[in-house]
């Protein structure tokens, strides 16, 4: 590739992921609401899982989730296997991630966390899937499959996961009274207390 063929591959790719995001808007549906709702009103703890970049993704949505004052960590599903599953209690809420909704360890673990009392929120591409017939709410997030790098690296997806989150959280945060100065409080490293007046 020559200097103009590259700048016009990572333009065009750049294009094609922004296009993913808009179009991701407009899945949004009311089953969206029902996953706020299940934030806004966990009276226990929200933990996120995922493998692989879904994994990474719901990783990243839980320390946003904590950021905000929710009671929010990731628990990677295959390590829940063999023992953290028992921290699970009713009340509980379960962000499972995966394009594919058939990861064996992800839909073992959410059986059992559902087995325990918790909720299980699913984000995948197949509402259909296993782990969609196991959750009790389902979000469909599928976007585009021109955003993905080739059409086969999880680019686009990643970040669609990443703008759902970032809505589900800024609105968790509004209707759960949360403001920036307790941000600053408990955010003091970094310069989150210069941007907040």
């Amino acid at each position: 590739m020559n200097k103009a063929e590259i700048l016009e591959a990572a333009r065009a790719q750049i294009r094609a992921e922004g296009e993913v995001l808009i179009g991701i808007a407009g899945q949004i549906d009311e089953s969206f609401i029902d996953a706020v709702e299940l934030v806004v009103n966990c009276p226990g703890k929200i933990l996120a899982t995922g493998a692989g970049t879904s994994g990474t993704m719901a990783r990243r949505l839980a320390h946003l989730l904590a950021t905000c004052g929710m009671s929010a960590f990731y628990q990677h599903p295959g390590e829940a296997l063999h023992g953290p599953s028992a921290a699970i209690a009713a009340g509980d809420v379960i962000i499972a991630l995966s394009k594919a909704g058939k990861s064996q360890e992800l839909n073992t673990f959410c059986k059992v966390a559902k087995a325990r009392g918790a909720k299980i929120m699913a984000w995948t591409w197949y509402p259909d899937s296993p782990l969609g017939q196991i959750s009790d709410v389902v979000l469909q997030i599928r976007p585009d499959e021109k955003g993905e790098g080739e059409d086969v690296l999880p680019f686009g997806s990643s970040l669609a996961n990443g703008a759902v989150g970032d809505a589900l959280t800024l609105i968790a945060k509004q209707m759960r009274g949360f403001d920036l100065h307790t941000l600053v409080q408990t955010h003091p490293s970094g310069a989150t207390s210069d941007l907040v007046r």
